[in-house]
């Protein structure tokens, strides 16, 4: 599931639909600024950094009900504080933006050009 409804739409309730787009947007841009820190991260070897900077942006994402961008960064976080991050890291980083640009046309549908 990329999206949870019933969180977007209470978000939306509490703070009206122009605050909840200010903040898919933003949530939609840190996510792709935390994708290319992802990867310099993953070339650094620097794992503990990695799933800190995962962390904050799984946050983000479950925040405003974007569960599948939420659990694609839990799993790079969780994998990224593992005990073999090499074997499948780049992989799950590499993905990331796929997961991006498929929740950015969810919340199109959902909220009609998000």
């Amino acid at each position: 599931m990329l999206l949870d409804a019933a969180v977007i739409e209470e978000v939306r309730e509490t703070l009206g639909d122009d605050t909840l787009r200010g903040f898919l947007a933003r949530m939609l841009a840190e996510v792709e600024e935390t994708g290319d820190t992802l990867r310099t991260l993953l070339a650094a070897q620097d794992y503990a950094a990695l799933a800190s900077v995962a962390h904050r942006a799984a946050g983000s994402a479950a925040s405003v009900g974007a569960t599948g961008l939420h659990s694609a960064l839990k799993e790079i976080e969780n994998t990224a504080r593992g005990n073999d991050p090499v074997a499948s890291l780049p992989g799950l980083v590499a993905a990331l933006p796929d997961r991006i640009s498929k929740t950015r046309s969810a919340l199109s549908l959902l909220l009609g050009a998000a």
